[in-house]
């Protein structure tokens, strides 16, 4: 028995009717759920992605890696809030810090944004 007959075994039968359509397309719904590994990792990076500001300093990364004081100066907010930002993104996999000198330089993490829309691509696709 698959999954998606087990979960319409638990369907009521009023709904069966209603639903008939989505029935042959649930087992692949299924193992879209099942298909990503790190669920966690992936809300994390959307989350931190939903702020305008934070969207905004990966686009700066991804041409270059910068230090705090230059995200800021371009972007014209305050440095606390930059680095609350990146510490966010750095939470998120979606950014690395180095330290140079006196300056703490951000770089964006590829792989980690490459993986994720890649694992969204392939489940779009089908």
């Amino acid at each position: 028995m698959t999954k998606a007959e087990e979960i319409l075994k638990k369907v009521p039968k009023r709904c069966i009717e209603d639903i008939r359509d989505y029935v042959g397309k649930l087992d692949k719904s299924l193992d879209n759920l099942e298909s990503i590994e790190d669920k966690e990792g992936i809300a994390w990076a959307f989350k931190a992605l939903s702020n305008t500001t934070k969207l905004d300093i990966i686009l700066l990364l991804a041409a270059t890696d910068m230090p705090v004081c230059l995200i800021s100066y371009i972007l014209g907010k305050d440095q606390s809030l930059i680095s609350h930002h990146l510490s966010d993104l750095k939470a998120a996999g979606l950014v690395k810090e180095t330290v140079k000198g006196k300056f703490r330089v951000y770089r964006i993490q590829k792989d980690s944004l490459l993986n994720i829309f890649d694992t969204l691509g392939r489940i779009m696709k089908g």
